[in-house]
């Protein structure tokens, strides 16, 4: 059971739609008008980001939003952080992109560390009391 109880973790620290959400928030944060592009780089079409602006008419974060999911549940298999950064950049939205790409780095780098830890922790909790006890 011991062996089992780390895949889940893993899977979970790994999880592409954590990837993919992380990524939307960043878009929604840093796009703003030039969404549209956006949208129609990612092969959303015109009746589709036109709805979008007539049920979100002021909130343009909401758009950027919206697209993003219409775009994930269109390409459910294919929706991929890597097609978003390569739409950015299609865009010239490179810094929205280099922030994408950073964030991923980070999170891959915190993802290691804290699985190093835990194990580096392990470690110092069975020698710390034989070593206090003596």
């Amino acid at each position: 059971m011991g062996a089992g109880t780390p895949k889940p973790r893993v899977s979970r620290l790994f999880c592409p739609s954590a990837d993919l959400q992380a990524a939307f928030d960043l878009i929604c944060d840093n796009v703003g008008k030039d969404w549209k592009r956006l949208a129609r780089q990612l092969k959303v079409s015109d009746a589709k980001i036109d709805a979008i602006e007539e049920r979100y008419p002021r909130n343009l974060t909401e758009q950027v939003r919206e697209s993003l999911r219409v775009w994930k549940n269109t390409n459910r298999g294919d929706a991929a952080v890597s097609h978003l950064v390569g739409a950015l950049r299609a865009c010239r939205l490179n810094l929205v992109a280099d922030y994408i790409q950073e964030e991923q780095q980070a999170r891959a780098l915190r993802d290691q560390e804290s699985a190093g830890s835990s194990v580096s922790l392990m470690s110092w909790d069975s020698d710390g009391p034989a070593s206090g006890a003596s």
